[in-house]
């Protein structure tokens, strides 16, 4: 292991995938301490020195919203506690889906919360499976961007299915799906569909053979599990033998959890990227751990990241 000085440490909702990323690399996870004073504002402090060491801050931002500025406040603290560099950990970022003006008089969210994490002092950022690419333009520091697909593939194969066909929700997952196929040697299928409103589809069909076929979706993440079950039912309708689903970020808003237990998925595997996940039912976790506690590795010894980057982990 390399000899630069490190620490990491773990924002409140964070503490669990923190303590096994540390683990990985034979760390103890560092001494953060968060505060909800009684009036609702957050406090951070570290309780131990930082001064000239390199900073992990893992933190799980999804909502509500104190958990990102408590994130914004660790940050801060870090900074003028004489960090020597702070990298942000941040296996999900909120508001992926808003990188673009859907219409006018409306604000570009991804755009906000980059401007918003560099100027609370962030050096660099890692991250995982963002919706869209384009997103890493709007930060001014390093992102480094990683996929869950390598650890899926490997889990996939360990499934051993047989007529295996992977399946995109929808045409913007294509690029991810052919990255599956290329190990995976395997048949494809995409969907079609049409969209009224925001987590609403008015019409789907699929594009591909499934009948007879153990079919898998495969997608960036899980919001009310409304398209990704009414696509798994569809499947199921035009033949296909059996249909699961990995997914990287598990939002599971609304009723989404009940919606899966009660669809025609018959598994659907997540990462723990968020620091809500109910692992009962149909659901299970694969976690990211391994794969970020690599990155950090890599990163402190000034190794490649281009394997991981490419699923060659």
């Amino acid at each position: 292991m390399t000899t630069k000085p490190f620490k990491i440490f773990a924002t409140s909702s964070a503490l669990s995938l923190g303590t096994a990323i540390a683990r990985e690399l034979g760390q103890q996870l560092g001494n953060l301490h968060c505060e909800t004073f009684s009036d609702g504002e957050k406090f951070v402090s570290f309780g131990e020195s930082i001064r000239g060491r390199i900073v992990f801050l893992v933190a799980q931002i999804n909502m509500p919203y104190e958990n990102l500025f408590e994130l914004f406040l660790a940050i801060d603290a870090a900074r003028r506690a004489s960090a020597e560099q702070v990298i942000a950990v941040l296996p999900y970022l909120p508001h992926s889906r808003q990188e673009r003006k859907g219409s006018m008089r409306t604000a570009i969210a991804s755009r906000l919360v980059a401007d918003l994490m560099q100027q609370a002092g962030a050096d660099r950022v890692i991250t995982l499976d963002l919706h869209t690419g384009s997103i890493e333009g709007f930060f001014k520091i390093p992102v480094d961007h990683l996929f869950m697909g390598q650890i899926y593939i490997q889990h996939l194969e360990s499934l051993a299915l047989p007529n295996l066909c992977l399946c995109s929700p929808d045409f913007g997952g294509l690029k991810r799906i052919k990255l599956y196929k290329q190990q995976l040697n395997c048949d494809m299928a995409v969907i079609h569909k049409e969209r009224l409103i925001p987590n609403q589809v008015s019409h789907m069909e699929i594009i591909g053979d499934v009948a007879g076929k153990h079919v898998v979706i495969v997608d960036d993440l899980i919001d009310t599990a409304g398209t990704i079950c009414t696509a798994a039912d569809l499947i199921m309708e035009k033949g296909a033998a059996s249909v699961r689903a990995y997914c990287t970020h598990a939002i599971f808003s609304s009723n989404a959890i009940q919606r899966i237990n009660d669809s025609a998925l018959e598994k659907v595997y997540v990462s723990d990227t968020v620091n809500y996940i109910k692992t009962d039912g149909k659901i299970e976790v694969v976690s990211c751990s391994p794969l970020i506690a690599e990155v950090i590795r890599r990163m402190l010894e000034n190794g490649s990241l281009m394997e991981i980057a490419n699923f060659g982990v």
